[in-house]
């Protein structure tokens, strides 16, 4: 009977755990970014998806893969290029059918963005002559991830191991994920493409139409002059009546033929300005991608100038692919310039002179913890319990260290601790112990799932990554504490529930 493995997009220990494992991670790792090159020439979405299906059978490892799409509006599926039972890759172009039930179920169980499902001990099957039947050709391991348009599955890929029956490593998942998540990003910009081509194309048959509507009416024009002239003798005023109202006719439709052609052009530029921005959420690789292209393109160029071949189209589309790499480049380098100024921040040597000073805890922890309550940019309201054991306890320590080992912390809360609680309670205890200050910080919120607890310090894990989180702040107060202060910290759940960090460092 099948079994189901689903793998998401955290961490995985195995991977970490099993060198064997990780080289090889690494090395497809860097072969995805040969087949990005490699996808970006893509000059239509078929050779898209015939290029990315010999690039998984090839430089992938993969013995079998098909990628199927979704037309929702028929509920349909229909295949696009894929591999047969002899693993020779061929267009499934003419494939199509109704969704069936089973399928339905496939989708909905990877319907969560980032999850890999491979089915084990799995019927392995072959599309027929006949459209919508398939026949089973073997039996093996069969995975499967949805290629994503914003919030909406629009197709997957669906692979197994018929040929070779290798079984399924787990660092094959993470690969799966990158290579389905660049794959969906080239669909979108293909897609993109076709409607800026279609948005031009219709744009050139409203100003051939307008052109010909004014040829039109030019030559209407110059007949009624004919006819005027011969009656000039006769009838003057009323001649020159008429010619006024003809050319104040031919300045308001030279005005309104102007007016339109401004319009389509502010509103063909607004619609690929919005396209563009909206779409292009390409990973880190594509800036590599984007920026190989450049040499290429201004090399072609170069050739054709001198060669003087150098056409309208021609140089309009290499400035056109010119701008589009810059946009892309900029987009993803202000992306990692945010990572890298938070990851910057990881640096605890870097980051802090020598601030040690003595502190007297009790009123230094009350005005550290509301200035960080105060630096979080969303409306809260959080009751603040502060104990110090003794009440006038001083000690002498780096303050911006811990300082914004509290900010973080506080931070870590109002994020993720808090969930519509009647009440917000942020506390604070502090105890000297010996040469040593404990400090215990707790809040009332949800808690940490206990599955991540071993993980939270981790660099880049986070259980809010849908939202925009980095995962850098656990990691920056594990740093600064273990490395900066010398100190220890670890994670309990208090009796009363929430989540609580223990503390402790030497007071000097």
């Amino acid at each position: 009977m099948a079994r189901l493995i689903t793998y998401s997009d955290d961490a995985s220990s195995e991977l970490l755990d099993n060198t064997d494992q990780s080289k090889a991670f690494y090395h497809q790792l860097f072969l995805l970014h040969e087949i990005s090159i490699n996808l970006s020439q893509a000059q239509t979405l078929d050779e898209l998806y015939r290029l990315a299906v010999t690039a998984c059978i090839e430089q992938l490892e993969i013995d079998r893969m098909g990628i199927l799409m979704i037309d929702k509006e028929r509920d349909w599926m229909f295949g696009t290029w894929g591999t047969d039972d002899l693993g020779n890759i061929r267009s499934e172009a003419d494939y199509a059918s109704p969704m069936r039930e089973d399928v339905k179920k496939v989708i909905r169980e990877m319907s969560t963005r980032g999850k890999v499902c491979v089915w084990h001990d799995q019927d392995l099957y072959e599309f027929t002559d006949t459209p919508g039947e398939v026949a089973t050709v073997g039996k093996g391991w069969n995975a499967a991830i949805a290629i994503w348009d914003k919030d909406d599955v629009i197709g997957w890929i669906a692979c197994d191991n018929l040929l070779k029956h290798k079984p399924f490593q787990t660092y094959q998942s993470h690969i799966l994920r990158l290579f389905g998540s660049l794959l969906g990003e080239f669909i979108k910009l293909k897609h993109a493409e076709q409607s800026l081509y279609q948005l031009n194309e219709e744009l050139e048959n409203r100003i051939l139409i307008r052109t010909a509507e004014l040829t039109q009416a030019q030559l209407d024009l110059e007949k009624i002059n004919s006819e005027l002239e011969e009656k000039v003798l006769n009838r003057t005023a009323s001649l020159n009546e008429k010619t006024l109202r003809l050319e104040k006719a031919l300045q308001d439709l030279t005005e309104t033929q102007q007016d339109l052609m401004e319009a389509e052009k502010h509103r063909a530029l607004n619609h690929l300005v919005i396209g563009m921005a909206h779409e292009l959420n390409t990973p880190l690789g594509i800036i590599k991608t984007a920026a190989s292209l450049q040499p290429e393109l201004l090399n072609e160029l170069n050739s054709d100038l001198a060669a003087g071949k150098v056409s309208k189209s021609r140089l309009t589309q290499v400035i056109q692919n010119g701008l589009e790499g810059y946009d892309i480049i900029n987009t993803n380098i202000s992306k990692m310039a945010d990572l890298v100024t938070q990851f910057k921040r990881l640096s605890v040597v870097s980051n802090s002179a020598s601030n040690i000073e003595s502190i007297q805890l009790n009123t230094w922890l009350k005005q550290a913890l509301k200035l960080a309550i105060s630096h979080y940019n969303k409306p809260q309201h959080v009751s603040l319990v502060i104990q110090v054991t003794p009440d006038k306890a001083e000690i002498k320590a780096d303050s911006w260290m811990l300082a914004q080992i509290l900010e973080d912390l506080v931070l870590n809360s109002l994020e993720h601790g808090f969930d519509n609680q009647d009440q917000e309670i942020i506390k604070v205890s502090a105890v000297l112990v010996g040469n040593s200050c404990e400090i215990q910080f707790e809040d009332n919120g949800g808690g940490i799932d206990p599955a991540i607890v071993a993980s939270i310090y981790d660099p880049f894990f986070t259980s809010a990554r849908g939202e925009g989180r980095k995962g850098l702040g656990l990691n920056l107060v594990y740093n600064l504490i273990t490395q900066g202060l010398k100190g220890e910290i670890s994670h309990y759940r208090p009796p009363t529930g929430g989540c609580g960090f223990r503390i402790v460092i030497p007071c000097h």
